[in-house]
């Protein structure tokens, strides 16, 4: 519980000073809104993980509401992958983050692209994880996960729920998309 009030303390805070820009907050009865928020966690001082929005909406208790979030995740201090989508939330107790409209969970360092209505995070267990339909591409081939994939944030090792796979048409196109 104590680590969950100072990181709620941390979004604050980097609410308020995450940009050149001086933030907008508004607090219309009850509508808690930040713009340009930054959130992020960091374990022996490397960031694991960075949380940025367009816009957080914070008046909701239990969880955070997020406009054109996008979430990078982390490899030894660097970016290995991006997930993005029209909205989020963000479950505090739940420590979950879910980036929903044409959601894409690409791999920085894999050149891979991942596609899904929507994905979720869970911070505890360093996973991801889509519930439908998700494509996997990289170069020409493409797999489809008809119910979905799940990984951990590294994408070390990708879990196809029930799949269907398009294959290079030729072994040249093949070893193109290799280099």
């Amino acid at each position: 519980m104590k680590k969950l009030l100072i990181f709620l303390l941390g979004i604050f805070c980097l609410a308020a000073c995450s940009s050149g820009k001086a933030p907008s907050v508004q607090d219309e009865g009850d509508m808690q809104l930040a713009t340009n928020v930054s959130i992020f966690s960091s374990k022996e001082n490397q960031k694991e993980w960075v949380l940025h929005a367009d816009s957080v909406n914070f008046e909701n208790m239990q969880s955070a509401t997020l406009k054109n979030p996008q979430l990078f995740l982390k490899q030894d201090g660097e970016d290995s992958a991006r997930v993005s989508g029209e909205m989020g939330t963000f479950d505090y107790a739940k420590q979950l983050v879910t980036i929903e409209g044409n959601a894409v969970l690409e791999s920085l360092t894999e050149k891979a692209r991942i596609t899904a209505p929507r994905f979720f995070y869970d911070i505890a267990q360093d996973k991801i994880w889509s519930d439908a339909r998700t494509v996997i591409t990289r170069g020409t081939a493409r797999s489809v996960a008809i119910n979905g994939v799940e990984t951990n944030s590294k994408l070390t090792k990708i879990v196809i729920k029930k799949h269907a796979t398009q294959l290079p048409k030729n072994r040249k196109e093949l070893q193109k998309n290799a280099l």
